[in-house]
């Protein structure tokens, strides 16, 4: 299982438990979907990767690497994060019904 299978896998294990409890094989589940997101973000970094110009080579470098990250965020996104239920939101403060009572 490469990496990106594991951050899956770990990701649904701590916020989707319902979920990843039915899956029957989670190793095999998880490599396949590992490979699934390699690909594609191979292929959307090649799509995000400007043409080569005039910068310097470090510069153009510091540019790859930078589509090579949107795309890894890009996938993940789709691939992982989507599907997991929504985490519920904190409650914020009353500070008027604190007020009111102080009064």
């Amino acid at each position: 299982m490469n990496e990106h299978g594991r951050h899956a896998m770990e990701t649904m294990k701590n916020h989707d438990p319902e979920s990843f409890a039915q899956i029957a094989d989670p190793e095999t589940h998880f490599s396949t979907l590992g490979r699934e997101i390699q690909e594609a973000i191979v292929a959307l970094s090649a799509e995000l990767i400007p043409m080569r110009g005039q910068e310097e080579p470090m510069e153009f470098i510091g540019m790859v690497n930078m589509a090579k990250l949107r795309a890894r965020e890009m996938v993940y996104q789709e691939m992982i994060y989507a599907s997991l239920p929504a985490e519920p939101e904190e409650m914020e403060p009353t500070y008027g019904a604190q007020e009111h009572e102080e009064s």
